[in-house]
């Protein structure tokens, strides 16, 4: 009896070494991105997606106002209607957090200052994407605190769409917004207009912003183009300095040219 008892424990045996030896650890896996390669253990982003609903429903006139309702993030505003401002995460420097326009990257490379100084205005949002913490690092330089993608709008069919508003301060906005496409061939442009006397002492303030993108599906994949400009000219009292430098002027102008075929 103790003979059987024995054949059969070293019978199991054999058969568990085998099994042992036949089982494979697996060391990392990798997650593909849209720039680099992720290993799986360091994948965990922490995102913040606003939405277009969550837009038009907002009363937010401008994007660096949008992204105040966002935790976590600082925006230096300076002036009315996002005429300059700058953003941080978390305590970071302005160099430290990646702008992007549809996924191209807008950050001034001498300076993380005017960061928002973009041709995008919030009517042509679609949404924004808002990676915070050093997740966003795969996107590339200046991520180190965070990154924001913002993605415009591409309406199919054929329509325009013209907006006026007015205000104190003689306060004036102009907005066009014209469509021609379908699914295969769409093209957008989008012209936006606002200026103001100001609330005090030179901080009068003229933004002029022109943005067209296009898109067309062939074959082999999707050609996009899309072409933006910039320009803002505004009394700067108070922004920096001594409140008794009341005489700040600036004029600042932003441009992008994209072509993609993938």
């Amino acid at each position: 009896m103790l003979k059987k008892t024995g054949s059969i424990f070293f019978l199991g045996l054999f058969f568990f070494i085998n099994a042992q030896e036949k089982s494979t650890d697996i060391e990392t896996i990798e997650i593909q991105g849209k720039f680099i390669s992720t290993p799986y253990k360091t994948a965990n982003q922490n995102i913040t997606v606003i939405t277009k609903e969550e837009i038009i429903n907002s009363p937010a006139k401008s994007i660096d106002e949008m992204l105040q309702l966002v935790a976590g993030m600082d925006i230096r505003r300076r002036g009315a209607n996002g005429v300059q401002s700058d953003v941080s995460f978390r305590g970071s420097s302005f160099e430290q957090v990646l702008l992007l326009i549809n996924g191209i990257r807008m950050n001034d490379s001498q300076t993380g200052h005017n960061s928002l100084n973009i041709p995008v205005d919030l009517e042509d949002v679609e949404r924004i994407e808002v990676i915070k913490g050093p997740a966003a690092r795969r996107f590339g330089q200046n991520a180190y605190a965070g990154a924001i993608n913002i993605i415009t709008k591409i309406n199919l069919g054929k329509n325009v769409k013209i907006s006026a508003n007015a205000g104190d301060y003689e306060t004036f906005g102009f907005g066009l917004n014209a469509n021609l496409g379908g699914e295969k061939f769409s093209n957008s442009l989008n012209i936006n207009s606002n200026s103001s006397q100001g609330y005090m002492h030179n901080t009068d303030y003229e933004i002029r912003n022109i943005f067209y993108q296009s898109q067309l599906k062939i074959k082999e994949g999707d050609v996009k183009l899309q072409a933006g400009f910039s320009e803002k000219k505004f009394g700067a009292n108070g922004f920096y300095s001594s409140s008794n430098a009341t005489e700040q002027y600036e004029e600042l102008q932003s441009s992008i040219v994209y072509f993609h075929l993938f």
